[in-house]
């Protein structure tokens, strides 16, 4: 009797130790959705990127031809993403491949030319707070070593070239609500900041880039407005000094079903009509693979 009830309970235990592997299997291989660094979120298949830009034609802003300007593949498992850039004429420029872990953090990022020769390869060591770069030789190129807090928040950011030397530092911190980030060059003078806070509505955020003389006075200052609402971001620019460019820009951002990009349009300030005009809109066409 002793021995059938061993053999019942075997029979028994077998089923469910079969499901616990199958759920245990089933989780080791569920699909990355969510990637560092990548704009695109969910089981996206691929990416068809295209370009319209408008010319002034009479005094008017025209539509021009919608051009391809990138493709980008992803594995069904959603830790790999191949990216190509083309020219207009829809030779390739470059190629870009992307490696994420089972959590979605780039771990590996290559940078191959026209021809498929690697240019740049980056390794990503969270471990040890590094970001490695390389040439497409091997050699080292440059060093980033990061300070994070207990959140994960980067606080410190060292740049290393690749023969050890530092290039720069920078240091995040809050200030009265609002992130600021200033780095500084090896010598301690203070190159760039950044603040990132809220805007003047409660669904709006602003950032306030600047650089500097080494004097220490502000030679660049650019404001960006960010404001969300019914689907799409509204974004909008001044600039003042802050890398030649247009004085004042804005961008509305569109999304489809899944709140991936699908219609970015920006606009360029015409002083002259005093109103912005669209100077190119950007079209992309995803597939998923569920």
């Amino acid at each position: 009797m002793k021995k059938c009830l061993m053999k019942l309970k075997s029979l028994l235990a077998a089923p469910l130790l079969l499901a616990s592997l199958a759920l245990t299997a089933a989780a080791q291989t569920k699909p990355v959705t969510l990637r560092e660094g990548d704009i695109m979120r969910g089981p996206v298949k691929g990416v068809r990127v295209e370009r319209v830009k408008y010319d002034r034609v009479g005094g008017e802003p025209v539509e021009g031809p919608r051009l391809l300007v990138a493709t980008s593949a992803y594995t069904p498992d959603g830790k790999r993403q191949e990216q190509e850039s083309y020219a207009p004429d829809g030779a390739v420029t470059f190629k870009r491949v992307f490696v994420y872990d089972d959590a979605g953090k780039e771990i590996e990022h290559s940078l191959y030319d026209a021809r498929g020769e690697l240019q740049m390869r980056l390794v990503r060591r969270p471990a040890e707070g590094e970001v490695l770069t390389y040439n497409g030789d091997g050699t080292l190129r440059e060093r980033r070593v990061a300070r994070r807090s207990p959140d994960g928040t980067v606080v410190e950011l060292r740049i290393y070239d690749g023969g050890g030397a530092l290039r720069e530092r920078s240091e995040t911190k809050k200030e009265g609500g609002v992130s600021v980030t200033r780095t500084y060059a090896p010598d301690g003078t203070l190159k760039k900041s950044a603040e990132r806070g809220p805007g003047a509505g409660p669904r709006q955020s602003r950032l306030v880039n600047q650089t500097y003389d080494a004097d220490g006075t502000v030679y660049g200052r650019r404001v960006t407005e960010f404001a969300s609402g019914n689907g799409a971001l509204h974004i909008s620019a001044d600039n003042d000094g802050y890398n030649p460019g247009p004085k004042k820009t804005r961008e509305t951002r569109e999304f489809d079903s899944r709140k991936n990009l699908s219609k970015v349009t920006s606009y360029v300030w015409n002083e002259a009509a005093g109103a912005f005009e669209p100077e190119y809109v950007t079209y992309y066409t995803l597939t998923y693979y569920r």
